[in-house]
C-alpha cells in the first residue's frame, strides 16, 4: 500500500464513523456514549473518539450532567440542530404548499396557499408569499437555508433546470425554473418531479420503507409514475422516467387515451358516455368525479359502473409497470388513487387476473403533504452533507494545520 493510500484509508474510515454516529444521534435523539457505541457497532474508545470530533467542530454537543448530584447520569450527546434550515416548495395546481425543517429533519413550519391561476407570474408571487411565511414562522431567514428543494410537475430537466411536459401548469413548459427561481429567491433551488418527491415521501416515511424495489402511482387530474428501484429513484435518461400516460395501451392511433387514461376528466367523458345505460341512476350530468365517487359508495348503478372502468384501467397500467420492473409494491396516490375503499379491491383482483406475479397494492397514507414530505427528505440530506463538509473540512485542516496524526 503507498503512503497516499495508507493516509486515505484511516481518513475515509474516520467519516465513514462519523456520519454514522450523526446518522443514529439524528434517529435516535441524545443518548449515552456506550449506546452510541453499540448502535454504531464500534469499540467504546473509538465511539469516544468520534463524538469528540463531532462535538469539536460543532455537529454534536454533549450535556454534562450536575456535579452536584451523587446519583447523576452520563453525559448525553445530541446532534446540534440549529446550524441551517431546509425550505421544501410544492407547486401544485391549485395550491402552493411550503415547508421549513431543520437540519434533524424536524418540520418547523408549514403553508398551504390557493392558487389563484396558472399563470408563471401567479405560481411565482404564491410562492414567494407562502415561503415568506413559513420562514417566519420557523424564525429562519432566507440567510439560514442550507437547501432549496422544489417539487414541480412535469419532465425535469436536472442538468439545466428546466421543465417539460408540464401538463396541469402548461406555463411551465420550457422554462429554466432552476435559474427563474434562483434569482428570485436569491438561492439556487433543487427542481425534482412532484411523483418522483411522492416516491422518496414513501420511501422514508411511508409504505415503501424497507422496500427495495417500488411504484408510486399518482392518479388525479394527470396520472403519473414515481419509481424506486433498488433503493434508488429512477429517472431515466431525460428525466422522463415514470411518464406512464404516454403508454398505448389501446393502440398507436389513441393518442389522447381517452379509453385508458383514468384521470378526472376522462373519468367524467366516460360517465356520460354510458349515462343512457342506467336510467335509474341518481347522478345528472354535467358529471363531477367526486359526485361519482360518492355515488358509488351509495350504490347508485352508473357510478359503480364507472368506478369499475376506472379500477380496470388503473390495474392496466399497474400490470404494465409490474411485467417492465417487476416491483414489489405499487402505491396509489392522487385524488383518485386514494379512493380505495371503491377502487382498492377491483384493482387488485383485476391485476392478479392480468399478471402472473401480482404486486402488494396499497393506498399512500401521506395525505395531500406528501410531495412536501419527499422534498423535505431530499433537502435534508443535501443539507445534512452539506454541513458535515463544511465542519469535517474545517476539522481535518485544523487537526492537518497542527501536524496532529489522524
Amino acid at each position: 500500500m503507498s503512503d497516499s493510500t495508507a493516509q486515505v484509508v484511516p481518513s475515509y474510515l474516520r467519516e465513514l464513523n462519523e456520519r454514522r454516529v450523526l446518522e443514529i444521534l439524528r434517529e435516535q435523539g441524545p443518548a449515552h456514549a456506550a449506546h452510541i457505541a453499540r448502535l454504531a457497532s464500534l469499540s467504546r474508545p473509538t465511539s469516544a473518539q468520534v463524538l469528540r470530533a463531532l462535538v469539536d467542530v460543532g455537529l454534536v454537543e454533549e450535556q454534562i450532567p450536575m456535579s452536584g448530584d451523587p446519583g447523576r447520569a452520563k453525559s448525553m450527546f445530541y446532534a446540534v440542530s440549529t446550524l441551517g434550515a431546509v425550505l421544501s416548495v410544492d407547486i401544485g395546481a391549485r395550491f402552493i404548499r411550503a415547508s421549513v425543517g431543520d437540519v434533524n429533519g424536524t418540520q418547523l413550519a408549514t403553508a398551504s396557499h390557493a392558487l389563484t391561476e396558472t399563470t408563471l407570474a401567479s405560481v411565482i408571487k404564491t410562492m414567494h408569499s407562502v415561503v415568506d411565511e413559513v420562514l417566519a414562522e420557523s424564525k429562519y431567514t432566507s440567510k439560514d437555508i442550507l437547501s432549496f428543494v422544489v417539487g414541480s410537475p412535469g419532465v425535469v430537466d436536472r442538468e439545466a433546470g428546466q421543465i417539460a411536459i408540464a401538463g396541469t401548469i402548461s406555463e411551465l413548459e420550457g422554462v429554466k425554473l432552476t435559474e427563474l427561481l434562483e434569482k428570485e429567491f436569491g438561492f439556487k433551488p433543487v427542481i425534482e418531479n412532484d411523483v418522483n418527491l411522492v416516491a422518496i415521501a414513501e420511501q422514508n416515511f411511508g409504505a415503501g420503507k424497507n422496500v427495495d424495489t417500488f411504484a408510486v402511482l399518482s392518479v388525479g387530474s394527470g396520472i403519473g409514475a414515481g419509481l424506486i428501484i433498488n433503493g434508488q429513484i429512477h429517472r431515466g435518461h431525460r428525466g422522463a422516467a415514470g411518464e406512464i400516460f404516454y403508454i398505448p395501451l389501446t393502440g398507436a392511433d389513441d393518442i389522447r387515451h381517452n379509453t385508458s387514461d383514468p384521470s378526472s376528466g376522462n373519468i367524467e367523458t366516460f360517465a356520460a358516455s354510458v349515462a343512457k345505460n342506467y336510467p335509474d341512476s341518481k347522478l345528472v350530468s354535467p358529471y363531477k368525479t367526486i359526485e361519482i365517487f360518492q355515488a358509488a359508495r351509495d350504490k347508485d348503478s352508473l357510478a359503480l359502473a364507472v368506478v369499475a372502468n376506472v379500477a380496470m384501467r388503473i390495474a392496466l397500467y399497474i400490470s404494465t409497470i409490474t411485467s417492465v420492473i417487476d416491483v414489489e409494491s405499487v402505491v396509489l396516490s392522487g385524488g383518485i388513487g386514494r379512493q380505495s375503499d371503491v377502487l382498492l379491491e377491483e384493482i387488485r383482483a383485476v391485476t392478479a387476473n392480468i399478471v402472473p406475479y401480482a404486486p402488494n397494492i396499497e393506498v399512500t397514507q401521506l395525505g395531500d403533504n406528501a410531495v412536501l414530505l419527499g422534498a423535505s427528505a431530499l433537502g435534508t440530506k443535501i443539507a445534512q452533507n452539506t454541513v458535515f463538509a463544511r465542519r469535517s473540512n474545517a476539522y481535518s485542516a485544523a487537526r492537518e494545520t497542527a501536524d496532529i496524526a489522524l
